[in-house]
């Protein structure tokens, strides 16, 4: 029995039934990545230290902050700062984890800065209205070029492509609540969303309501 390492399913024949890999024993591939130890603790241990490192910042601006302007608290923009350079570091530059989870993990991060800078900055709403719309657009179109990059192996960008289109709502969702004015960037951000879902049940039917089934237990 061979196992395909994309679709996770088990065959008597060369090819996966699903994508089509090839099985066969005697290709010398390796089906999962080199682990370093020593690379894994020296990236373990940098993102530890920056973490402590951005805590302390924090503390130091707001002893500063609090003894110099404590009418204007300014450390909120430095701690916002400091969360989306930590997560950029320790998740993005430094974690293995998938190019889904990171491209995800970098529009929910930047979408939090937007819409803590714009409140902070007198809630002008122009990240409700504007950038968070078009950033998660930005995400889902991303993703959607890797897949088609990739190609037989898109079935490991599934979870994260679905979890960018639901976020594709979420600038809706601003507007039917008051938080956000402007409606045009929310439609094209929900239209966008539908469309990439539908094109994805067009042209990968089978494979693709399989891997749907699996993910959601259908």
């Amino acid at each position: 029995m061979n196992q395909c390492p994309n679709c996770d399913v088990w065959t008597k024949d060369g090819h996966c039934p699903l994508c089509r890999e090839d099985l066969s024993q005697d290709k010398g591939a390796a089906w999962y990545p080199y682990y370093d130890p020593e690379l894994h603790k020296k990236r373990t241990n940098i993102s530890r230290l920056a973490i402590l490192l951005g805590i302390l910042a924090v503390f130091i601006c707001l002893a500063i902050n609090i003894i110099v302007i404590p009418q204007f608290l300014w450390v909120f923009y430095v701690a916002i700062g400091v969360f989306y350079v930590v997560v950029s570091l320790t998740h993005t530059i430094l974690s293995a984890s998938h190019i889904g989870g990171k491209i995800t993990a970098q529009v929910v991060s930047l979408t939090i800065v937007l819409l803590v800078i714009d409140f902070l900055s007198g809630d002008m709403q122009w990240s409700v209205n504007y950038a968070v719309p078009f950033l998660i657009v930005a995400g889902i179109l991303v993703i959607s070029i890797i897949i088609l990059t990739v190609r037989l192996k898109w079935t490991g960008y599934l979870s994260f492509l679905l979890i960018m289109i639901a976020l594709g709502f979420l600038p809706l969702v601003f507007f039917l609540s008051g938080l956000a004015d402007v409606l045009w960037p929310s439609i094209i951000a929900a239209v966008f969303a539908v469309t990439v879902f539908t094109l994805l049940l067009l042209f990968a039917n089978r494979s693709f309501m399989t891997q749907l089934g699996r993910r959601f237990h259908l």
